[in-house]
């Protein structure tokens, strides 16, 4: 909850330049025209997050890269048409269909009953 009230004033930041972005509590990704504005942006923003917020940036994490290369919370985005689109991961995918064969194998020794209630509580952990 403090990191959303915090980070509200970084949002503003890309709003203000005309820039897309997506954040969720402390992740976020900008979207920019070019790769120059996209430096740019960077730049400006890792001294507005550690002098205004008075928050310390990991110095590894921050990048600017192509919209096919980022994977941000199960996501991948791409340009169709000329808009912007996220597509679910194949890694995520993968991992998803991996845990649901695990949960509905029958020679794990669960009965029917109990299978039914994993598969019921499989998006809360």
């Amino acid at each position: 909850m403090l990191s959303n009230i915090i980070l509200n004033e970084l949002g503003k930041e890309p709003e203000k330049r005309g820039h897309l972005f997506v954040r969720y509590a402390d992740d976020l990704v900008i979207f920019c025209k070019s790769r120059r504005s996209a430096q740019r942006t960077l730049d400006n923003l890792l001294p507005f997050i550690e002098t205004k917020l008075f928050l310390k940036v990991n110095k590894e994490k921050p990048h600017v890269a192509y919209i096919r290369d980022i994977k941000f919370l199960s996501y991948i985005f791409g340009r169709s048409n000329g808009k912007c689109q996220f597509y679910i991961h194949g890694d995520s995918i993968k991992k998803m269909k991996s845990k649901i064969r695990g949960l509905t194998s029958r020679n794990n020794g669960w009965g029917y009953e109990y299978r039914k209630q994993r598969l019921i509580w499989y998006p809360l952990f």
